[in-house]
Parts: C-alpha cells; sequence; structure tokens
C-alpha cells in the first residue's frame, strides 16, 4: 500500500502555541490541521492534547527511505502463471472521518468470512471503507477491485469482473476461466456498486463461492444478496450528537459528522468563528442530513459563499438538491439529487409511488398510519406492507429503534427528495389530507407516531 512516509524513532515533543486561520479559534483549526498531515491515519499520531497544557506536536525524529512502499501497484498473474498486467489498486481516500472502528471490525469479518456485503444507503461512504479494508488486510497476495457503476446492464458484469482480474475474455466459459484464476491465490476481489446489476453479481459471487476455495469477495450494494454464507455489514451513517444538552464547540468535534462538516466548510473558504450558537445551528444540520456523509460534504461546501445562515435557510430549498460536489466523483455522487435518482430508478413504480407518498410523514410513523394514507384502489394492505419492507432492504426508509410497535423513518435527503416527487406529480394535496384525516381521527397513543416534527421541530417547506 502507498505509505508516503514512515517516522521511527523516539518522539520530540514541541508545543503548538498559536496557529491562526484568519480568526478560526484554535479549536476549529486543529482538526483541520490533523487533517492536513493525515494525524491519526494508518495508526500515526502527530497531534495530541494535553490537559491543561493545550495541543502537543508528536512525531518520531528518523525518516527512512520508503521507496519500496511507495510501489501501490498489485500484480495479477494470469493462468499460466506468467505476469500478465499490471494494474492500480484504488488508493485509500485521504482524511476520513469517524471511520476507524469500522476498518477494524470489517477487516476481521472480511479475514474470517468468504463472502462479506458492505450495505448501506448512497452516500454513506460503501466504496471508500471496502478500499479501506482492502488496505488495512495483509493476509491477502492479490488484491482486485471490480468496479460496477459505469455498467449499465446485467450482460456486461461478467466481463466487467473478467476485465479487472486480467483474463482475456473468451465466448465459451468466462466464469470457468474466471475461477481457474483465482483457485490457486489467496485474493480479495472487490465488486463495487452492485445494486443496479445485483442478480448477475449473485450469480457470479455464487460460482466462485462454490468452486474456488481461497478467493474471498467483499462486495458494496444499497441492499444485500441473501446468499448463503453471506455476511452483510450495515454501515450507518456518521454519529450526530443528540438535541438534549448544550453542545460546546470542544464537545461538538468529538461527533464524526460535526467534524466533517467543519473540515468541510473551512476547506470551502469559510473563516468565521464558530461560538456555541453556531455549532447548534451546524448540528442542527448534520441531523437533518441523518449523518450521511456525502449529503454533509455537499452542504458544507456551500459554507463559504452563502454562510451558516443562508446555508440552514436553503438546506430544505431543491437548490440544496443540486449543489455540486467534487468535480471527478462518479456521476451518481456530483450532487444529492444524482444519489437519490440513481436509488429511485431501482424501485418498481409501486415501491416509487409509497415511497414519495411516505415524505408527507415529517417523523417516525406506523405501519398502520402508513396503509392508512396509502390504501386505495392501486394500493392494498399487503402491497404497501411489502413496498414497505422493500424500501428497507434498499436503504431508503429506516425502521426506528425502540421497543414497541414497529416504526419507520423516511430521514434526510431521502425525504426531501421524495417530497420533490410528490409533489412533482401533483399527488401532495391529497396524501397531506389523508395525513390529516387519520391524525384527527387516530386514537391518542397514536398521534404522537404523526406528529409533523422534523429533526428541527418544523416541517420541510417545499420550494421550487
Amino acid at each position: 500500500m502507498a505509505i508516503p512516509k514512515i517516522f521511527t524513532g523516539t518522539p520530540s515533543t514541541t508545543w503548538v502555541s498559536t496557529l491562526s486561520l484568519r480568526r478560526l479559534n484554535i479549536r476549529v483549526q486543529m482538526p483541520h490541521l490533523r487533517r492536513e498531515i493525515g494525524c491519526g491515519e494508518n495508526g500515526n499520531r502527530y497531534i495530541v492534547s494535553v490537559a491543561g497544557r493545550g495541543y502537543s506536536f508528536v512525531a518520531p525524529v528518523k525518516w527512512e527511505d520508503t521507496a519500496e512502499l511507495e510501489k501501490t501497484v498489485y500484480t495479477h498473474l494470469n493462468h499460466s502463471g506468467s505476469v500478465a498486467t499490471t494494474t492500480a489498486f484504488p488508493p485509500p481516500l485521504s482524511h476520513t472521518v469517524g471511520r476507524d472502528e469500522n476498518v477494524s471490525k470489517l477487516s476481521q469479518m472480511v479475514a474470517e468470512r468468504r463472502f462479506v456485503a458492505i450495505v448501506g444507503t448512497g452516500g454513506v461512504g460503501k466504496t471508500t471503507l471496502a478500499i479501506l479494508v482492502a488496505h488495512a488486510l495483509p493476509t491477502f497476495e492479490y488484491a482486485y477491485f471490480v468496479d460496477l457503476g459505469t455498467i449499465d446492464n446485467e450482460a456486461a458484469v461478467l466481463g466487467a469482473v473478467a476485465s479487472a482480474l486480467g483474463i482475456p475474455l473468451s465466448e465459451e466459459d468466462t466464469i470457468g476461466d474466471i475461477v481457474g484464476h483465482l483457485s490457486s491465490q489467496r485474493a480479495l476481489v472487490v465488486i463495487d456498486n452492485c445494486e443496479h446489476v445485483i442478480v448477475a453479481v449473485t450469480d457470479i459471487v455464487g460460482s466462485l463461492l462454490r468452486h474456488s476455495a481461497n478467493a474471498h469477495i467483499l462486495a458494496t450494494s444499497r441492499e444485500a444478496f441473501r446468499l448463503p454464507g453471506e455476511g452483510v455489514y450495515l454501515l450507518r451513517p456518521l454519529a450526530v450528537p443528540p438535541h438534549a444538552g448544550r453542545l460546546t464547540l470542544a464537545k461538538a468535534l468529538l461527533w464524526p459528522a460535526i467534524q466533517l462538516f467543519v473540515d468541510r466548510a473551512i476547506d470551502s473558504g469559510y473563516l468565521e468563528p464558530m461560538g456555541t450558537e453556531e455549532v447548534a445551528t451546524i448540528a442542527t444540520i448534520c441531523r437533518r442530513l441523518d449523518g450521511n456523509p456525502l449529503a454533509i460534504e455537499l452542504v458544507a461546501s456551500r459554507m463559504g459563499p452563502y454562510g451558516l445562515e443562508r446555508v440552514a435557510e436553503l438546506l430544505d430549498n431543491q437548490l440544496t438538491l443540486r449543489w455540486r460536489g467534487r468535480r471527478h466523483a462518479s456521476a451518481r455522487h456530483q450532487t444529492a439529487e444524482a444519489m437519490m435518482d440513481w436509488s429511485y430508478a431501482l424501485l418498481s413504480e409501486p415501491d416509487q409511488q409509497v415511497f414519495r407518498r411516505l415524505s408527507v410523514f415529517a417523523g417516525e410513523f406506523s405501519v398502520d398510519a402508513a396503509i392508512a394514507i396509502l390504501e386505495d384502489d392501486g394500493h392494498g394492505h399487503a402491497d404497501i406492507i411489502e413496498s414497505i419492507g422493500s424500501l428497507v432492504d434498499k436503504s431508503l426508509l429506516s425502521p426506528h429503534p425502540g421497543t414497541g410497535p414497529a416504526h419507520f423513518m423516511l430521514t434526510g435527503i431521502a425525504r426531501t427528495y421524495a417530497a420533490y416527487k410528490l409533489l412533482a406529480t401533483g399527488e401532495r394535496a391529497l396524501i397531506e389530507e389523508r395525513r390529516s384525516l387519520y391524525q384527527a381521527q387516530a386514537p391518542r397513543q397514536c398521534r404522537g407516531s404523526m406528529a409533523v416534527s422534523s429533526h428541527n421541530g418544523r416541517a420541510i417547506q417545499l420550494q421550487a
């Protein structure tokens, strides 16, 4: 793996007294500095906090030549045993926030199981985590990366896998060639972005598991494959602070979602001071974005030109869905709208309609409440329950934790997107009328699940 520098020897200590970035206080500056120098990556610590003193710069004192370690390529062998190709495995994304525990747990899981699927909603960081884990595992002799994000049909999947493994396409038995290629290798095959071609990937993975003994497979998808022996790793959003309690800047930066937001805000040119009031607003934004890393990055990247108050004001505006991210990101990650379009297109028409209509619930809702507003000539009782299950499986709807009857939530960018889709169909007035009627007629104990209260205490205000 690529490790630009290695430090060895006894640490020396230098006190960092001031790091001024124009009016930013030091607690905001420090996460930015740590990110820039790679503090915390690969176990390296360069800056530590010392109670009562401040920040200490701690670094080993001896440099070593790392020319050999800078070779980031994997040599892939064809089935004749000669060197066929040299293919670069994607480097780990630098400056990741809040995923150290995920890397540790998933690495152990991949080392112990033949097939693991990282499952989570769009933008939660499945690809980033898969690459980090591949670089963190020393037990595999070879690693291959198969990106299916640009594949638009099931028939092309097998060829994409063969190409990534450096195997010439064969008209006779490509899957047999792949099995033969991997049978003698201790290899990790990462198959990325599987949800839109999941049937074809399932067939290939099943064959590899049955006919090869040493290959391990790590796949990313917005839904599980439901294969025998599959280990599902549910990747959750970044942790956000709860509503309760006064949040200081120091406490706020302990939460990964807040840290990511502040880092990206600084990157965007935002140089205003951040006090308790500003931190409370940032926490509210991160909660309403449901801790989704991509959504947080897209919104925080507008802090420079828009400012905090305007970003918070526009959060439910359609403009937010279309704010563009990194220029070289994949098309589905360029905007929040593109991210949701990708997931929405994979739904059946009945599931799309249920998804849109559920956006009238600003908070959690029960199955009974959903049936009450969705049941009509086109949707029967059983159909609605099936669609709710499908939306959960595809990481678009979240079961609400807790005891008692099951409740669900449509949160963050997903709910904003669904609300605009509902508005575009002309159904919004009808569905909101049904919700209001149910709320008025529901028993008192059910009304709590119907309360229209979003993460910041108000419903989405749709603006074209």
